[in-house]
């Protein structure tokens, strides 16, 4: 005789135990906590304001004398052509 019983599915998990408390008071450990992880990241944003010591660029920028160095030369026609149709 064979056996025609299915197989067990490798990726089933066994569920979870139910828990002792209840979900009110697990449900309020969730907020405290939520509440203590938004004050510890205000802490660390907030910075207090100092003068810059050092800078990214020039701190006396002056214009382009060359002009137009960083951009494309202008290719659009003098005229467009009309088109016809919707």
């Amino acid at each position: 005789m064979t056996d025609n019983r299915p197989t067990e599915d490798p990726t089933r998990t066994t569920p979870p135990e139910p828990s002792t408390r209840s979900q009110v008071d697990i449900a309020n450990d969730v907020q405290a906590g939520l509440h203590k992880g938004k004050d510890a990241d205000q802490q660390r944003q907030t910075t207090v304001g100092q003068k810059a010591t050092q800078f990214d660029g020039n701190p006396n920028p002056e214009s382009d004398d060359e002009g137009g160095v960083f951009s494309p030369p202008d290719d659009t026609p003098a005229v467009l052509p009309k088109k016809e149709g919707v």
